[in-house]
């Protein structure tokens, strides 16, 4: 006969609200943490393989990720996590030739209901050192612009709040965008990209298709032009 007067508690059997407890606030944390730093760097390797980054810039960008996953593993106690996280980016700087961003030169606003393609440009465009805020609808937009107003807007020419014809027009009623350039990075393509962003009123579209290397040529060319 077995004797289960007494049994050893199982690892899992911890008191409610311990740190160990599964599913803990603490352990939801890390897990969020390690899964958006996880997802940026995936963003910046699929920047660097897309031509969106140089060599040198995609260093700095890795470093700058890294250093927040080691202030943010560090703010959790995962100490092993921040000293691993700090010595990879030291390797980073010393192999990449990782060099700080130029003082931030513009202000650009990007209005894109994909969070991706958000997350894509504005890595690219910190990298050049420029300020990036971020829309996912013109109701969003319109507060950006009250804050601070941008040098450039870069949007998606269909968004879900606002009308496809006369686009830029619309955007500069709702959100008072007078004199701001707009810049189209659509996934429309071919004719019915030139259509868009000819009734829109923009000052340069381009295809998603394009990739963002030469969003980031066309957007240096505009700059130079805008003084």
């Amino acid at each position: 006969m077995t004797d289960d007067r007494f049994q050893p508690p199982a690892p899992w059997d911890a008191p409610a609200g311990s740190e160990t407890e599964p599913g803990t606030l603490r352990q939801r944390r890390v897990m969020m943490l390690l899964e958006e730093r996880a997802r940026r760097i995936e963003l910046v390797e699929a920047l660097a393989g897309a031509g969106g980054l140089k060599p040198e810039r995609t260093a700095s960008v890795l470093c700058a990720e890294l250093y927040e996953l080691e202030t943010a593993a560090t703010e959790v106690g995962l100490n092993g996590l921040g000293a691993l996280a700090r010595a990879m980016c030291r390797v980073i700087e010393h192999l990449g030739g990782a060099k700080p961003a130029p003082p931030r030169q513009r202000e650009v606003i990007v209005l894109d209901d994909n969070e991706v393609t958000r997350d894509l440009i504005a890595l690219a465009l910190q990298a050049e050192g420029h300020h990036v805020r971020s829309a996912s609808c013109v109701a969003e937009l319109a507060l950006l612009v009250r804050e601070r107003r941008p040098h450039v807007l870069l949007s998606e020419a269909r968004m879900p709040d606002a009308p496809g014809a006369r686009f830029c027009h619309y955007l500069r009623h709702v959100t008072m965008l007078e004199k701001i350039p707009i810049v189209i990075f659509s996934s429309a393509r071919g004719d019915e990209l030139a259509t868009l962003a000819r009734e829109a009123g923009a000052e340069l579209y381009l295809s998603k298709d394009q990739g963002i290397g030469d969003l980031m040529g066309g957007l240096a060319r505009l700059f130079e032009t805008i003084g």
